[in-house]
């Protein structure tokens, strides 16, 4: 009972991890992918800035989430044996 709860804790803290990462990358992308039919200025160049550092951040945390799902796992396996 008390490692499904356990589970169920750690699926949720995933899947709002997820959704974090897919926010700052999508809205990356999305910057970036609107500046490309921008005239060239100094705000296209800060905006394509903010994009990929955004992009960034998301790459970042998906490596920290992988991170610890693969401990998760590890440790879940090791419970089982």
């Amino acid at each position: 009972m008390v490692r499904a709860i356990d589970k169920e804790r750690i699926l949720g803290t995933v899947k709002h991890e997820k959704s974090i990462i897919d926010f700052f990358t999508g809205v990356g992308t999305g910057l970036i992918t609107s500046c490309l039919f921008s005239p060239n200025s100094t705000i296209r160049t800060v905006v394509i800035f903010v994009g990929l550092l955004m992009i960034g951040i998301g790459w970042y945390k998906k490596s920290r989430c992988d991170k610890k799902v693969f401990e998760y796992m590890e440790e879940h396996d090791k419970a089982e044996f």
